[in-house]
């Protein structure tokens, strides 16, 4: 009783505390871009601005399976997704650079926009299909030329904590730029902060990186068995087993 007393107390603070980290580092951001325009000090805010964040609600993340990494090599990174926490997990943890596709219109939202824009993310323009088209075309593009990519496949945060279905766009990402897929695993974030409510728990978050499937072993008549392959692997890390021949 008193520890739930305590969590929603803390949860306008913590809330408070997020959106101050925002705009502050929101302009940082903006306010190095003249002298970077390659997305590293960018990327430095993003990863200080998610400590910032997790530290704020006490979350103690540990990061495992980065063995299975090498810098230079481009991925796209495919996590199951529980909570609001996942993504702050990613960026404050993960060793190397990446990129995001996020709807146009958070482009536009003041300060994580600004981030957004100088850092070099994708929009992803839905007002029309062939708009749509395009802004798919520039994520393939900008993979293949070796930028890093962190998708949530399922596309929206789980409600009950169970896989959801994983679509297929993610993958015909990965497969048309030629690049790894890593399986990324991330457990006790639906504990901490389920899509029912904004009052964060302070617990422990682990994000495990799985071995990378090599997608030129693939063509898109191949999507069902390459989304099967990677949601198996989340699947039994999230159970605590170990997928079957992998």
């Amino acid at each position: 009783m008193l520890k739930t007393l305590l969590v929603y107390l803390w949860a306008p603070i913590a809330n408070l505390l997020w959106y101050t980290h925002t705009v502050v580092m929101g302009s940082l951001s903006l306010l190095l871009w003249p002298f970077d325009r390659t997305g590293a000090l960018q990327f430095w805010c993003a990863r200080w601005w998610c400590r910032l964040v997790a530290w704020s609600i006490f979350a103690r993340i540990r990061v495992y399976g980065v063995e299975h990494i090498r810098a230079g090599q481009p991925y796209v990174y495919m996590a199951n997704h529980s909570s609001l926490i996942d993504t702050p997990a990613l960026f404050a943890y993960l060793p190397y650079p990446f990129r995001i596709m996020a709807k146009r219109e958070l482009f536009f939202v003041p300060f994580m926009g600004w981030h957004l824009w100088t850092a070099g993310h994708f929009p992803i323009d839905r007002r029309d299909r062939r708009k749509t088209i395009r802004s798919l075309r520039r994520v393939i593009d900008g993979v293949r030329a070796g930028t890093s990519l962190a998708v949530f496949p399922e596309g929206t945060r789980t409600r009950d904590g169970r896989l959801q279905e994983f679509k297929s766009g993610m993958f015909k990402i990965a497969i048309r730029a030629g690049v790894p897929i890593v399986p990324v695993t991330i457990r006790g974030t639906f504990t901490l902060l389920p899509i029912t409510t904004l009052a964060p728990r302070p617990g422990r978050v682990e994000v495990i990186l799985g071995e990378p499937i090599v997608t030129e072993d693939y063509d898109e008549t191949q999507l069902p068995e390459l989304i099967k392959r990677t949601k198996d692997v989340i699947r039994h890390t999230l159970a605590g087993t170990s997928p079957t021949g992998a």
